[in-house]
């Protein structure tokens, strides 16, 4: 019986097939994200406040997004996003400023074309890399004046709880008071008054008192002395 010599099996590599998918994956990836590569999730915007000195703005993207306390002139990193920019700035002398500013689509986000509209616009869409805003945003406040501050709410007394009014102060250049001072002084005014009145009242009657004495023969009491020597 005559024996052939077996081939050689070729084993197959284990990880050759899962290490190309990886590979494939990765490339499709970097090529179809185009704006989330070339761009990134966020970007650095100006702020500047013309005609308006030592101004701080708020931003907030979207009505329920992140927050942003900027200090013009100022340059932060802000996300992306495509919900739009709310913009309020105050500056001394109560001078208030809103913007709002629309979000815009990147121009690397077209180039999706070229390596896969779908999976490299959603994923640039998710990372928020699609959008962008301006990369200076002027906030003018030319024409808005100065106003009053109110006063404070204590200060209005028709609504003010008398017992909270007692426990306020209300501090003038050189002395300090209470709310209910005014009050006071005037009820120990009334009183001051009333006791100089009853003092008044009491020295009249004493004088009607003694002028009546001086004015009988013998004294009103007999106490002049002069009745018996007649």
């Amino acid at each position: 019986m005559i024996h052939f010599p077996r081939r050689p099996v070729m084993k197959k590599a284990k990880h050759s097939v899962s290490g190309l998918k990886l590979v494939l994956l990765t490339s499709v990836l970097a090529l179809s994200a185009c704006s989330t590569i070339t761009e990134g999730s966020q970007q650095q915007i100006t702020f500047e406040t013309p005609n308006a000195y030592d101004a701080l703005c708020e931003v907030k993207l979207g009505t329920h997004g992140l927050i942003y306390t900027v200090r013009p002139p100022q340059t932060i990193w802000i996300k992306r996003t495509a919900r739009n920019m709310y913009i309020t700035c105050e500056a001394p002398g109560n001078r208030i400023v809103k913007k709002e500013i629309s979000s815009e689509v990147a121009a690397t986000s077209f180039l999706n074309v070229f390596n896969g509209i779908v999976p490299g616009t959603a994923y640039d869409a998710d990372t928020g890399a699609m959008f962008k805003f301006p990369e200076k945003i002027e906030i003018d406040f030319n024409g808005v004046e100065a106003v009053a501050s109110p006063m404070p709410g204590y200060h209005n007394m028709d609504g003010l709880d008398p017992k909270q009014a007692a426990s306020i102060e209300d501090y003038g250049p050189d002395t300090p008071a209470a709310h209910d001072d005014a009050a006071l002084s005037a009820r120990h005014a009334m009183a001051y008054a009333d006791a100089d009145r009853e003092a008044a009242a009491q020295a009249a009657l004493e004088a009607e008192r003694q002028s009546r004495i001086n004015s009988l023969e013998g004294g009103f009491y007999g106490d002049k002395g002069n009745i018996g020597n007649k």
